[in-house]
């Protein structure tokens, strides 16, 4: 069990908020400016008011700077000792619902923490809650980019539940962060099926592929039947 020390990922959506407003600030008043540098032309009145106008600016400029720091500061990824700990466990010895409540109040503690949504990912997938698995890992992904782990078990859904085309683009990119991993011989192959499918040469999907089995007994977390929410994955 890898109980290393992990990064809590950047708050990138804080960050971008953060500059949206900084933006619409900076917008206004620009805008502010010019219509009350027109209204000043030719007047009495405007080479103070120009003066206040660019000591308003450069107050304006200091007050950027540090709002922006503060926020990149913030969301800045924080090392956090390994929190997967009790989940494991329990995911280890089969007390499905105690990890998957750990995942979660993980996820509810860092909420932009890719592996916590791969740990829960991972969970779902194994209690054959697919479409939550699905959803998760992409989440996974979309947070951690990096997280090749994430690209291949949501390639490998994919490919259990559709074709090879599905799974291909995990695959590679999979691959592409991680090119010795360890299953690197079975991504390659479904990757090369794909290309196959496109070309017309095999029927997409296949037969032989593996199916998934029914929930894990003693979970006491159960999957929608097919078609009551979820579709068949076989």
């Amino acid at each position: 069990m890898n109980t290393r020390p992990i990064l809590d990922n950047m708050n990138v959506p804080l960050l971008g908020m953060a500059l949206l407003a900084l933006f619409l600030a900076f917008l206004f008043a620009l805008l502010g400016t010019a219509y009350i540098l027109k209204q000043a032309r030719g007047t009495v009145q405007e080479p103070r008011i120009r003066l206040w106008a660019k000591v308003g600016w450069v107050f304006f400029g200091v007050y950027a700077l540090l709002y922006m720091g503060y926020f990149y500061k913030k969301a800045q990824p924080q090392v956090i000792a390994y929190p997967f700990t009790e989940g494991d466990r329990a995911l280890a010895a089969g007390h499905y619902k105690e990890a998957l409540d750990d995942y979660k109040k993980i996820i509810a503690a860092y909420p932009n923490l890719g592996m916590a949504h791969y740990k829960l990912g991972m969970l779902l997938r194994v209690v054959k809650q697919v479409d939550g698995s699905v959803a998760e890992l992409k989440e996974a992904i979309r947070l951690d980019p990096n997280l090749a782990p994430a690209y291949f078990a949501l390639g490998s859904i994919l490919w259990t539940r559709g074709t090879a085309m599905d799974a291909e683009p995990y695959f590679e990119k999979g691959l592409t962060i991680d090119p010795k991993a360890p299953q690197r011989a079975f991504f390659q192959e479904i990757i090369d099926r794909a290309k196959k499918e496109k070309a017309g040469l095999i029927k997409p999907g296949s037969s032989g592929r593996p199916h998934l089995s029914p929930a894990a007994p003693g979970s006491g977390i159960d999957a929608p039947a097919p078609g009551k929410g979820q579709p068949n994955a076989g």
